[in-house]
């Protein structure tokens, strides 16, 4: 079971996943302090063993997430930061608490 410590939110925002294996784009379903869940296309191949970025644009800022995969299922991906930087920080901070209206980012 799966145990956060931290609320994730509905937002959707387009992302391009990055790992050593492959490229994909996706589009995160919810996100938080500590992780988001990304949905991708159904049959894409991706090891679970390997780190990954993942780079998001709220249509101002285009940020990467330094991440880990957590869970893998026919949806998506559950994915926990594995390191944060200032910028990650701010985006998050901005789509998190300061765009308590989140429909200019859909």
């Amino acid at each position: 079971m799966e145990r956060r410590w931290n609320e994730r939110k509905p937002i959707q925002l387009n992302a391009l996943i990055n790992s050593t294996e492959t490229l994909i784009s996706g589009k995160t379903d919810n996100i938080g302090m500590g992780g988001m869940y990304l949905k991708i296309a159904p049959g894409i191949n991706i090891n679970a063993q390997h780190a990954l970025s993942v780079s998001l644009s709220d249509g101002d800022d285009t940020v990467t997430f330094p991440s880990m995969i957590i869970r893998i299922d026919k949806d998506g991906l559950a994915l926990k930061f594995s390191s944060y930087s200032p910028e990650m920080l701010s985006m998050l901070r901005k789509i998190l608490v300061d765009g308590a209206d989140n429909s200019a980012l859909h």
